[in-house]
């Protein structure tokens, strides 16, 4: 298990977030589950979404983090993906919004851990959260949580601006 939850190393190319959400979410749209989240999308279409990255790497991160919002909103509600710039325009910041129980706050310092979950047993593996973290890192980003019980959660991946001279593929 703990050879499975660490990230492969992969090619990394240019990418548009954007482009890796929307594919993550096409690839979404057919789960059983999801089909009963109402989910909303705000782009931020004058930003250059362009990061260096494994885009198969980004689609396991954002689908994890998707697939545990509708954990936490019981398969109802609404979930909100939004891109934009970060506070320096240097990032790219992509948050996951959803409507669910939130964490507690004696739990959020943990959430990373390999094999910490808050679901009940037979429910998650507690590798999910981890294995996003390392990715992220991986790509010289970060990944950041606001939440509080009954008010939901806020996941934030800050990822380093590509430079769009390279070239896209």
């Amino acid at each position: 298990l703990l050879d499975f939850s660490r990230p492969k190393a992969g090619d990394k190319t240019l990418v548009n977030v954007n482009d890796v959400i929307e594919r993550t979410l096409y690839v979404l749209k057919y789960h059983t589950r999801f089909k009963k989240l109402t989910v909303q999308v705000e782009f931020d279409r004058t930003l250059s979404a362009v990061v260096h990255a494994n885009a198969e790497q980004l689609m396991q991160v954002y689908m994890s983090l998707l697939i545990n919002a509708m954990d936490a909103m019981s398969d109802r509600g609404t979930v909100t993906l939004r891109t934009r710039w970060g506070d320096d325009a240097g990032t790219v910041v992509t948050e996951i919004i959803d409507q669910g129980e939130g964490i507690r706050r004696a739990d959020l310092p943990k959430i990373f851990e390999p094999f910490f979950t808050t679901k009940p047993p037979g429910r998650g593996t507690g590798l999910g959260l981890s294995i996003c973290y390392a990715i992220v890192a991986e790509h010289d980003g970060r990944i950041e949580v606001d939440s509080a019980p009954g008010e939901g959660s806020v996941f934030r991946i800050i990822l380093p601006r590509a430079d769009e001279t390279e070239g896209m593929t």
